[in-house]
């Protein structure tokens, strides 16, 4: 009987211990799968944790991925740095325009300055001295204070025209270019005499230009002395628009022909070489003297005007009032009070009145 209890015990035991361990196996595989089902939901947890950071970082553009976010955004600043350089353009263009309206300005005023101010004797360079100035280039002056005129002049022409204005007017004009080296020079010295030169140069020779020299001197201007040297170049004196009271009037000329008319004077001398001179439509009071070398000269006194001829010839003629005069003489014309002497050498010599 015990050893049937003591089997039926093992047996109950083992069942129970198989019931156990099947228990144990059935706790530790739910166990299991429950850690299973818990790693699965932290790994979604995580990803989902993961995509919402990315996408805050994404949102705050903190995120490390370089490539779509970073260039998709940059694409806005671009476009702002566009706008902000088509919104700079305007300004720079506004600058440009402000700087060529500056520029206009600034060019009328040079050109203001050029027509109204730049001919003024106050606008001239100044040297160390200051009754002394001078300046090149076309000009207009205001007469106050001059008193002599001297001009010197090279290959071209020298017109002097009195008119009716209140400036003296000087300009230059030629059929080529005329440098800097070889524009007009003027000067003005504190004695009131005003200096016309060629250029400013020494030998005016060298320039190998010519030129054509206009001045226009206003009729109220009583002048003490004109003075017109030219070599290779005409002189004219015209009266078209107005006569000009003179005290002493004096040209000169080598290659180069004198016309003078409509002048009034106290003393006039005209000198050529290899040229010719004219005056006619003057009035001179006190005394006139011509010389000519290889040259001629032609004199028409207003019709009634006594003088006292002095002449010397060496190889032409002196003719007075229908008179041929050769060698050296002396003749007097109705009252004598004009004192006129002439020489000439190879030329002919006609006065009439």
């Amino acid at each position: 009987m015990t050893n049937k209890t003591n089997s039926i015990i093992k047996i109950i035991a083992g069942a129970v211990a198989a019931v156990l361990l099947l228990g144990i196996l059935v706790v530790l595989i739910q166990i299991n799968a429950s850690l299973k089902a818990q790693d699965t939901t932290a790994n979604i947890t995580d990803e989902v944790d993961v995509a919402d950071s990315y996408d805050e970082e994404s949102a705050n553009g903190d995120t490390d991925e370089p490539a779509v976010t970073t260039a998709a955004n940059a694409e806005t600043p671009e476009v702002t740095t566009t706008t902000a350089a088509t919104t700079a353009e305007p300004e720079t263009t506004t600058e440009a325009t402000t700087s060529a309206a500056a520029t206009t300005t600034t060019a009328q005023t040079t050109t203001a300055a050029t027509t109204t101010t730049a001919p003024t004797t106050s606008n001239a360079t100044s040297s160390s001295n200051s009754n002394y100035s001078s300046a090149t280039g076309d000009f207009m002056m205001d007469t106050s204070g001059i008193t002599d005129i001297e001009i010197d002049w090279y290959s071209g022409s020298v017109t002097v025209i009195p008119y009716s204005g209140t400036t003296i007017q000087v300009s230059e004009t030629s059929s080529s270019t005329i440098s800097s080296s070889n524009v007009l020079y003027y000067t003005v010295n504190k004695y009131g005499e005003l200096k016309i030169n060629f250029n400013s140069g020494k030998n005016f020779s060298s320039a190998g230009i010519s030129k054509d020299l206009t001045v226009y001197i206003p009729t109220s201007m009583s002048l003490d002395e004109l003075s017109i040297e030219a070599t290779s170049a005409d002189i004219v004196i015209s009266d078209a628009q107005g006569t000009l009271t003179i005290r002493d009037l004096s040209v000169e000329t080598t290659s180069g022909n004198s016309t003078i008319k409509g002048i009034t004077a106290t003393e006039m001398s005209a000198d050529a070489t290899s040229g010719a001179i004219s005056i006619s439509s003057c009035t001179i009071s006190q005394e006139l003297d011509i010389e000519i070398t290889s040259g001629s000269a032609t004199i028409a006194l207003p019709s009634g005007t006594g003088y006292t001829l002095e002449y010397e010839t060496t190889s032409g003629t002196v003719t007075a009032s229908g008179s041929s005069l050769k060698g050296e003489g002396r003749t007097t014309v109705g009252t004598g009070n004009l004192k006129i002497d002439v020489e000439t050498t190879s030329g002919n010599i006609t006065i009439t009145n």
